[in-house]
């Protein structure tokens, strides 16, 4: 199978990324909209919506997606908002070939590091162990955020500058 990366957005990833996000079974109506959402203000507004956009594909089909930017009032700190895998392809090491190419990209483009945030519930285990084992360091931990025992868990990765 042949792997492509492309940072071009395309009407057709509104739906794809909504069937996605929904697919994974962790997000609910408001965050998959807000996820689709993210596309179409990229397809309106450009580079100025913040949000850039890295899509996986193999043999022409979206397999697994990033979404981040860098984030406002900072030098050069990024947000890494979403990173989702279809989930007919998980557990095949393309999210962390999409993680690999998108850290890549932030540095190219004079990001020094990235921040990640996801849930304490036990359904995200796996997405903690995710970033853990890709070199993210657990930063902070805000009791209560999203709902009682709920708590949001924030990563952050350093990269090394590049030349």
């Amino acid at each position: 199978m042949e792997i492509n990366y492309r940072k071009e957005v395309f009407e057709t990833d509104v739906e794809i990324v909504r069937k996605m996000v929904e697919g994974t079974g962790f997000f609910n109506e408001e965050e998959i909209g807000i996820a689709a959402e993210l596309v179409t203000e990229r397809l309106e507004k450009g580079e100025t919506s913040g949000y850039e956009f890295i899509f996986l594909e193999m043999d022409g089909r979206v397999c697994a997606y990033s979404c981040y930017g860098r984030i406002p009032l900072t030098q050069s700190s990024y947000d890494l908002y979403w990173i989702v895998t279809d989930a007919a392809f998980r557990n095949k090491g393309l999210g962390r070939m999409l993680l690999a190419v998108t850290e890549k990209d932030v540095a190219e483009q004079g990001g020094t590091a990235i921040y990640a945030e996801t849930s304490s519930r036990e359904q995200y285990l796996p997405t903690r162990k995710f970033y853990e084992h890709n070199g993210y360091a657990l930063k902070a931990r805000f009791e209560d955020y999203y709902a009682d025992g709920d708590d949001l868990v924030f990563y952050v990765k350093r990269l090394a500058r590049q030349h």
